[in-house]
């Protein structure tokens, strides 16, 4: 099939587009609430705030009182939408809250962002939690939702505190959390609350601990990380060894290859060392081949430099289409112009490493 440039150009934006947008989440404002309470998202949705009446606002934090500092906007009549994106390198868990007079404190209008974490609620009744036992997954959150009378939550077995949670529930601290570990082993957390445990008010969490995972090394040469030894049996050659704890940069699968690093008179050059060393040291691992295989120098199609030639690499031919220049890194053909030629070469070298 064959594309006059501005129909390929269309296709291809509206590929790209799936790549680099994520999706909006709406929230609705109003009233006393938040709706949905509680979403999920991923890192680089658009969570967007949407005024239904009221005068109120989006404040992160984990209280009634906190300010986080990630995110603010009044959500009013004059301001009726809010958008924030999610970034990459924030927790499981971004509670948030309207500060606007009582509306957290009297009203519970408060929610929490839950970046790709499966969640558990409980709440409070008189002085018993409910339910007064949950079972998760190592990575799950467990949220406490404030029943009415003041509380803590806190973790340890007979009254006593082990240190590994504690919060206040009241009506400023409404929406106490806690994610479990993805490392927890196996077990059950009990917890209680200290004005009221010698009245009985506990509980307890059932803990399913994920299996350990490690370096597994197979046929003699490749070593692949995170694996538990269950998938490094069956995914793998069968003659493997399996290293619990360790990442392949800390084991030794006993092959050489091919290691890309700095030159001394300038440049780059091959090495041959092991995949873990050539991490080590912080060269570019080129694979179980001899150096005479391979080619250390970057390739024209790598416009980011940073070794793989991707959607960025790709933007940046498009941000620069039709523009006339001599040697400039977007004309791939050195025709002196960005233009259908070089954005098929560079499409040709998609998604390759360099």
């Amino acid at each position: 099939m064959h594309y006059q440039l501005p129909v390929a150009m269309a296709v291809l934006a509206g590929g790209l587009s799936s790549i680099v947008t994520g999706a909006v989440v709406e929230i609705h404002v109003g009233g006393y609430y938040f709706l949905p309470q509680f979403a999920d998202v991923q890192p680089g949705d658009t969570v967007r705030w949407i005024h239904d009446g009221g005068t109120h606002d989006v404040t992160s934090g984990a209280n009634c009182s906190d300010d986080s500092g990630l995110f603010y906007s009044p959500i009013s009549t004059a301001v009726p939408t809010f958008d924030w994106i999610v970034p990459s390198d924030v927790g499981s868990v971004i509670p948030y809250y309207c500060s606007v007079g009582n509306h957290c404190v009297s009203g519970d209008q408060f929610g929490a962002l839950l970046v790709n974490v499966d969640a558990h609620y409980l709440s409070t009744n008189g002085l018993v939690f409910e339910p007064d036992h949950v079972d998760v997954n190592a990575g799950d959150a467990i949220f406490w939702l404030h029943g009415g009378g003041t509380h803590t939550v806190t973790s340890g077995a007979d009254c006593i505190a082990d240190g590994i949670f504690n919060s206040p529930l009241d009506n400023f601290n409404p929406m106490p959390f806690y994610v479990v570990p993805w490392n927890a082993s196996p077990g059950v957390l009990d917890y209680y609350c200290i004005p009221h445990c010698g009245f009985g008010m506990t509980g307890t969490i059932g803990v399913f601990g994920n299996d350990p995972v490690g370096a597994c090394c197979f046929l003699d040469i490749l070593c692949n990380d995170n694996m538990t030894e269950a998938d490094c049996l069956s995914n793998v050659d069968p003659d493997y060894t399996w290293y619990e704890g360790l990442s392949c940069v800390e084991t030794y699968c006993g092959v050489d290859g091919s290691c890309c690093v700095p030159a001394t008179g300038g440049g780059l050059e091959c090495i041959s060392v092991t995949q873990q060393n050539c991490i080590v040291i912080g060269g570019d691992w080129m694979g179980w081949m001899d150096c005479d295989e391979v080619s250390c120098e970057a390739c024209d199609e790598d416009l980011n430099g940073d070794g793989t030639i991707g959607v960025d690499d790709l933007l940046l031919i498009l941000a620069s289409y039709g523009d006339a220049c001599s040697g400039c890194p977007p004309d791939l053909n050195g025709n002196g112009i960005v233009d259908v030629d070089d954005l098929l070469q560079m499409l040709a070298a998609y998604g390759t490493d360099c």
